[in-house]
């Protein structure tokens, strides 16, 4: 949320973890201490067997008090709190959890590791994988740029010759010969001993996965050639993508803004409302011009020229009066949303939230009679 809020903005998105800035994910840290040693947190259990790392029950569950929970303040507060448990409790980790915070520090780590425990959390499970990083010179991902590592439970000799095509078929199969390692979303690397005491790997002979974790560093060409593989399903996926148009300020991951437009933004932000207009002219992304138009549109639209701040309320317009399913709020959605939500309050009698939703209405009809026009 914070990187799109920045890049429509006009702000450069990736300050929280551009060097020397690092950034951390509690929840991986909190999931990753509970597979290291399940009674490091007290949880709650699901239907499904699955222990709960929902922010609020975590915290009831160790005593603190989650009645305010979904507060921004106090949802700081209390992963702080959950982290010095954890902290306290399993010292022995917490360096090592800390270790990826930065995209280059984790590259780092997995290219000059041997073996190393890889945490995963899906399915409502949090694992940890036994892995050998693809050889130092081809382990990243050549479109997503993300590490690559082999799970040490399959045997590898097999697929060590395999052409490009049939990798691309063995990667369908499971279980999964291939983990990624998604380096600037603080992953969880931990030394290989912690994934040894878990199955499968705890049954498994400490020669044999020696054995094929050196097959796996030293072998460059099937590094090579996983590399390729992926390249070409991520091309696939590509070209399969749906054709519909992707608005700008969904496209911050789709291309990067430039160097030379990035340098200007301190310059734009400190100009008058007139000289940022001037400067939008500067920019070589389209997609910055057109944020600079909307904050302009929405701060200052008496400085905008008729034609540019006509153009700007039609493409409102357009988004927001639609009729079709959308993935933003348009008025149409408001009403239906607020009629649900007014049978429900009138069958509780509850006056307040009725009244409510009667100003509410007015508003989004306030909106929709400003645009309708334009």
């Amino acid at each position: 949320m914070i990187r799109k809020e920045f890049f429509k903005g006009i702000r450069y998105p990736y300050i929280t973890n551009a060097s020397p800035n690092k950034r951390h994910d509690g929840i991986n840290i909190a999931r990753a201490a509970y597979a290291v040693d399940s009674s490091v947190l007290e949880t709650e259990i699901n239907e499904k067997n699955n222990p709960v790392f929902k922010l609020e029950s975590l915290a009831r569950m160790q005593g603190l008090d989650s009645s305010d929970a979904h507060s921004a303040l106090t949802d700081a507060t209390l992963t702080t709190k959950i982290l010095s448990i954890i902290k306290k409790r399993q010292p022995s980790t917490w360096d090592m959890f800390l270790r990826t915070a930065n995209k280059l520090d984790t590259e780092t780590i997995f290219k000059k590791e041997e073996i190393f425990s890889l945490n995963e959390y899906f399915y409502g499970k949090s694992r940890l994988y036994l892995c050998a990083p693809l050889h130092p010179k081809h382990c990243i991902h050549l479109v997503y740029n993300w590490g690559q590592a082999i799970d040490l439970r399959v045997d590898i000799e097999p697929i060590l010759n395999m052409s490009i095509n049939e990798l691309k078929l063995e990667m369908k199969k499971t279980p999964k010969f291939l983990r990624t390692i998604r380096s600037n979303k603080a992953p969880i690397i931990l030394d290989a001993e912690y994934a040894m005491k878990v199955e499968p790997y705890n049954a498994m002979d400490p020669s044999l996965i020696k054995k094929r974790a050196k097959l796996v560093k030293d072998n460059e060409k099937f590094s090579q050639n996983i590399l390729t593989a992926l390249r070409e399903i991520a091309e696939e996926k590509e070209q399969s993508k749906s054709q519909e148009d992707i608005y700008a300020e969904e496209s911050i991951y789709h291309k990067f803004t430039s160097n030379k437009d990035t340098a200007l933004f301190p310059a734009w932000h400190a100009a008058s409302w007139q000289d940022k207009l001037k400067l939008l002219d500067k920019f070589d992304d389209e997609r910055l011009i057109g944020f600079g138009k909307k904050i302009i549109y929405q701060e200052a639209p008496e400085v905008l020229p008729p034609d540019m701040l006509k153009s700007i309320k039609r493409s409102i317009s357009k988004r927001i009066l639609s009729e079709k399913f959308e993935k933003w709020w348009t008025v149409s959605a408001c009403y239906n949303e607020i009629d649900t939500l007014r049978d429900k309050y009138s069958n509780e009698n509850d006056q307040e939230k009725l009244k409510f939703l009667d100003e509410l209405n007015s508003h989004v009809m306030s909106i929709q009679k400003k645009y309708e026009n334009s």
